[in-house]
Parts: structure tokens; C-alpha cells; sequence
């Protein structure tokens, strides 16, 4: 297999992992891209590789065919599309949950603050006022 047929190879492999982790993220289990982390790292270390001998012998990719050129800029043209669509949905997906547990926090801060209710005449009672606080189980 020559260079370019792998570095095509670990592009649309990685172009593939990306559409699933982003399936998963719309799925609303994004719990499940763990199950993806070795795959991931393996290609992205991979890709990566193929990326620095490249940049250390240009001259390799002047000799090939311009049919293979444009095959390997398409694909990734493809790639980095998605890999930008991916980056804004992981970064939503997490602004998100740090919303969610920062809300949490604040509440249970707001729980663990004194207050007092009013007895009649408007005196302190001295005992803490009752403060509900509700859990969406599906977040």
C-alpha cells in the first residue's frame, strides 16, 4: 500500500468515527464515545504520522498523479468539515453539562445557606426554611 493510499485510508476511517461519535452525540449519549477512545487514538496517532513524513519529504507527493492529489484534498476537504462540525457539537454538548452541574451546585449552595422563616408577629422562628429542590433523572 503506498502512502497516499494510506493516508486515505486512515482520513475516511477517521471521517467514519467522527459521523458515529456525532450520531451518538445526537443520540443524547454521549456516555457511549468512551467506547470509541481507543479507536480514536490509534487513528488520530496514525494520521498524525502519516501527516509528519509527508511534511518531511514533499518531494514524494510532487512525482504522483494528479488524480490521486485531488482524491486525497477531497477527502480532506471531507474530513476537516466534519472534524469543525464535530469540535462545535462536542463544545456545545459540554457548555451544556457544565451548565447543568453548575446550576446543581449553585442550588445546593443556596440549600446549605441559612435561612430562617417567621414566626407570627414576625419574629425570626430560628429554624430553617424548607427549600425543594427537583432533579431532571434524564439529564
Amino acid at each position: 500500500m503506498s502512502r497516499i493510499d494510506t493516508i486515505l485510508d486512515i482520513t475516511r476511517r477517521l471521517t467514519a468515527l467522527l459521523e458515529r461519535e456525532m450520531a451518538l452525540i445526537e443520540a443524547k449519549t454521549p456516555a457511549r464515545l468512551a467506547e470509541l477512545e481507543d479507536e480514536r487514538s490509534r487513528l488520530s496517532l496514525l494520521y498524525s504520522r502519516e501527516m509528519q513524513a509527508v511534511a518531511a519529504n514533499p518531494a514524494d507527493f510532487r512525482t504522483l498523479p494528479q488524480a490521486e492529489l485531488t482524491k486525497l484534498r477531497d477527502e480532506t476537504k471531507v474530513f476537516h468539515a466534519l472534524l469543525d462540525r464535530h469540535q462545535r457539537m462536542v463544545a456545545r454538548a459540554r457548555r451544556v453539562t457544565e451548565g447543568i452541574v453548575k446550576t446543581i451546585a449553585d442550588e445546593a449552595q443556596r440549600q446549605k445557606s441559612p435561612r430562617t422563616g417567621y414566626a407570627p408577629g414576625g419574629q425570626s422562628s430560628g429554624r430553617n426554611a424548607a427549600a425543594p429542590l427537583a432533579i431532571n433523572a434524564k439529564v
